[in-house]
């Protein structure tokens, strides 16, 4: 039996990842690139990639997309959060990938990606072909005369908020959806890939995809395989940085665990334990990372946050836009919240699993 379209588009595309990168990139020994034959053999239409920094996630997927848009003219999207951060990194977009593709000569047109034979240099009017767009996801709905029939790519860039940078957008991942379905136009013709570090698990995307680090493995996939994530595993990586004079620096630092080590900052096992027999249920709350049943347990006053929810329950919501019959609203600073909240601070509320606790902390932040 013949192969179809689609596994003959996946295998070329699984030829160029495969040579995404060089061997090792300088001044640190024994490292190599991400390979992204690893994740795109689930066929997923997302793709999340979280690991060490320096490991070559964004290199690998430009020289993936570079390479589609030579071979068969596909054109990618290069999307980051906020315009300003997108400024910088779109101007410096071809600046470690161009000597790759000595052939062809590359340049940024305002929010454009274009390229040009090399040997058409010296050529009266030579013509520029475009193979990408530089998108800011705040303002990505405000691009309405941009075509983007003929993207099959989009390489979303450090979508997990380092610390101490900006907030994410107000409901990021509906923004993120809605700016797909204006690429994709219901035609299944485009594939994201999400690249970050391992800087926190409380973001849009793992929420609103329930997609729990160090649970299930290395990879993970959600959706009927609609999305694919990958943990990578930077052992070798690691490795190759400690030997450096920064990579010695900084071993044993926080900043090394995610950077280096792939490890979510907050993925720790502080206020983790599972609820008490003798603890009963009490209400559930509703808040913009989920709904969380709360238990008390009457002997040892400990309030218990559980993801799992009883089939009979008392529902209060936070969100005025989610209200409906059967709930009840509350606000910051009503008597109940109040309570959870002097719990929590004096270290009496506990949670199921380290999600559930982050999510739910996040009431708490004012």
């Amino acid at each position: 039996m013949g192969k179809t379209s689609t596994e003959t588009e996946e295998a070329v595309a699984s030829a160029f990842i495969k040579k995404a990168a060089p061997e090792k990139p300088a001044g640190a020994p024994g490292l190599a690139y991400y390979d992204y034959s690893k994740v795109m053999s689930f066929n997923a239409y997302y793709n999340i990639i979280i690991g060490a920094r320096g490991l070559g996630k964004t290199f690998g997927a430009k020289k993936l997309v570079i390479s589609r848009a030579i071979k068969t003219g596909e054109q990618f999207v290069y999307l980051r959060r906020y315009k300003d951060e997108l400024k910088v990194s779109k101007d410096a977009f071809f600046a470690d990938i161009a000597e790759e593709f000595p052939e062809w000569d590359f340049r940024i047109n305002g929010y454009s990606a274009e390229m040009a034979p090399a040997e058409s240099r010296d050529v009266k009017g030579r013509e520029w072909q475009l193979i990408g767009h530089f998108v800011a996801l705040s303002t990505a709905q405000s691009r309405k005369g941009v075509s983007y029939h003929a993207v099959k790519w989009i390489l979303f860039d450090e979508f997990i908020i380092e610390k101490g940078a900006t907030h994410y957008l107000p409901q990021e991942d509906v923004a993120f959806l809605n700016f797909y379905s204006t690429v994709d136009r219901w035609k299944d013709k485009t594939r994201v890939f999400f690249l970050a570090n391992a800087v926190s698990m409380m973001n849009p995307y793992f929420l609103a995809w329930d997609i729990k680090p160090d649970q299930e493995g290395e990879f993970v996939k959600r959706r009927d395989g609609y999305i694919a994530c990958h943990f990578a595993d930077s052992a070798a990586f690691s490795k190759g940085v400690y030997q450096t004079a920064f990579g010695k620096f900084i071993a044993g630092s926080e900043y090394a665990d995610y950077a280096v080590g792939s490890e979510f900052a907050d993925n720790h096992d502080h206020l983790l334990q599972l609820k008490t027999a003798a603890a009963k249920y009490v209400y559930t709350v509703e808040t913009k990372h989920g709904m969380f049943s709360v238990w008390l347990d009457g002997v040892n006053r400990k309030f218990y946050i559980q993801g799992r929810r009883p089939k009979q329950e008392i529902i209060f919501t936070m969100l005025t836009e989610k209200m409906a019959e059967g709930k009840t609203l509350i606000r910051y600073n009503d008597k109940l919240v109040q309570t959870i909240r002097t719990a929590f601070n004096n270290g009496n509320t506990l949670f199921d699993n380290a999600k559930t606790r982050n999510a739910f902390a996040e009431i708490f932040k004012r």
